[in-house]
């Protein structure tokens, strides 16, 4: 249903006429996504317009009109998946492009204030000068770092030292669903952005919780983020053509592919890796479909390496930094990780030692995690089979174990690319005091065999989780809160409650998050 000419004129006086458009070919654009999986699709519902505010204010008066007109709206920083689509009719879309400021940088107290659209890379690009870093999430450093500390997840290989992204969050400037202004963290009591929970109001588990939002509580238009310690150069100095970029690894760094026996023998090692705080960035390798197409420029590079035995990745290990301020701690990491080899049963892969695949690599790591238009080129997108695991380091290896056999399956059918190896994707986080499992599967987009397989593994997976539960943190929309609340806590009843005090109106879409009654 097209606006009507009134709150058409109505956004126009507010942002002015070229900060808003219903021309139906820029609102494809924003209705297609990629990576909507296969029970989701890539076209989405069109917004009505979409909008382009430049300042919190902006959003405050865009979300009263909402309130007052009965539409919905629906915020879109960098728009990685399909979480950003819209789903529901009379949604207005804000685009938040104009909101790209770094706005400060304490070093002192290790901190980043950024409004929607500065991307991972910006802030990473900008703090390795004072000596700093932050963490990237799987999605790339292209992707928006508030929306990954505010409204969703994030998995990433420097977690083993830098934590969950959620936990990294150190304050936010919040336009609730009413219009109103809400400042958490210790900005709330007006102390400035150097803490998330006080003093003065934290609401982190409300606003945002494990996963998120998803765009369904208000818009955000500030917030803080922890920064790190970087033991490396002020700027990487990469060289090649995209996409053979490589840089030389530091002095005082480390970069191995370490490989086990056994699932209990991987989690051993990284439970000592974590104890003995000796890892920069660790995360479980990826098949060939993912490494391989990540160190290659082409599918047909790839096939023709792969035909060869290249890229010939161990189901069972891991890529991991070590990095050291000084040539004694160095030297200590080198030896305790040896020793950890030792007692695990673990080797060095050599094929990972060769310097095209560890400058690669290693860059990869420290800069962006995975590259997903690289990871998932060979098929032209992925899925995550239903397998999302969040808990200890012990409980994530079952997880893997049952995967294995999952992915085997399905592979033997076809439906998934048959790299040979084990596809599923983990980080250790904080130490390895905990763990996250994403199990994302390489299948073809434009084959209907596989993409019904694909949807049926996905669905054997999430039951799977039902069951176990392997704590599908992720199941949060439409009916599957009803399968996946009662083994987790019940959280569907408080998300409605939290829903409904915030938004009474039903004025944020609701689809990445949970309705206010229920369906």
């Amino acid at each position: 249903m097209a606006l009507s000419r009134d709150v058409y004129r109505e956004l126009e006086d507010i942002l002015g006429p070229e900060n808003i458009s219903e021309d139906p070919a820029i609102l494809d654009g924003y209705a297609f996504q990629p990576l909507g999986g296969v029970h989701l699709g890539r076209y989405f519902t069109r917004p009505e317009a979409v909008v382009l505010p430049g300042s919190t204010e902006d959003v405050q008066t865009i979300i009263k009109l909402c309130n007052r007109r009965g539409l919905k709206s629906k915020a879109f920083s960098t728009g990685y998946g399909s979480h950003n689509a819209v789903r529901e009719e009379d949604t207005i879309l804000l685009d938040m492009r104009k909101m790209n400021r770094i706005l400060e940088l304490d070093e002192k107290n290790m901190y980043i204030v950024c409004e929607p659209y500065v991307s991972f890379a910006q802030v990473q690009a900008e703090v390795m000068k004072r000596g700093l870093c932050c963490h990237v999430i799987a999605a790339g450093s292209q992707t928006s770092f508030l929306a990954s500390h505010t409204s969703m997840h994030g998995n990433n290989i420097l977690s083993i030292s830098h934590g969950y992204s959620g936990r990294n969050l150190f304050g936010a400037e919040w336009v609730l669903p009413s219009g109103e202004v809400l400042r958490v963290g210790s900005l709330g009591s007006g102390a400035g952005w150097f803490s998330g929970d006080g003093p003065g109001p934290s609401l982190r588990g409300i606003l945002r919780g494990v996963l998120g939002a998803q765009g369904g509580l208000g818009v955000f238009t500030k917030c803080a983020g922890h920064l790190h310690p970087w033991p490396g150069p002020k700027e990487l100095l990469v060289k090649g053509v995209s996409p053979y970029y490589e840089t030389e690894i530091p002095p005082f760094f480390e970069y191995h592919i370490c490989e086990f026996p056994s699932w209990e023998q991987y989690g051993k090692a990284i439970n000592k890796i974590g104890e003995a705080g000796i890892g920069y960035a660790l995360h479980k390798t990826g098949g060939p479909g993912s490494h391989g197409t990540c160190l290659t420029g082409s599918n047909n590079e790839y096939y023709e390496k792969r035909k060869k035995g290249a890229f010939g990745v161990p189901w069972k290990s891991f890529s991991l930094v070590l990095a050291a301020h000084s040539q004694a701690e160095h030297e200590y990491q080198v030896k305790t990780l040896n020793k950890i080899l030792e007692e695990t049963d673990g080797e060095i892969w050599q094929e990972g030692e060769e310097p095209d695949w560890k400058n690669r690599d290693y860059l990869t790591m420290i800069r962006a995690c995975f590259i997903p238009r690289l990871a998932f080129r060979a098929g032209g997108t992925f899925a995550v089979d239903g397998v999302v695991a969040m808990d200890t380091t012990a409980h994530t290896m079952e997880a893997l174990k049952w995967d294995e056999s999952h992915r085997n399956k399905y592979a033997e059918k076809g439906v998934i690319m048959d790299d040979g190896t084990l596809n599923s994707w983990m980080v250790p986080c904080e130490g390895s005091h905990f763990a996250v499992v994403e199990a994302g599967h390489v299948f073809n987009s434009i084959d209907e065999k596989s993409i019904g397989g694909m949807g049926q593994m996905v669905h054997e997976g999430r039951e799977k989780c039902a069951e176990t539960p392997f704590n599908l943190s992720w199941a949060i929309q439409g009916d599957e809160v009803k399968k996946y609340g009662p083994s987790c806590s019940n959280y569907p009843h408080w998300m409605r409650k939290i829903k409904k005090a915030f938004d009474p109106n039903n004025i944020s879409d609701p689809w990445g998050y949970i309705s206010a009654e229920e369906e």
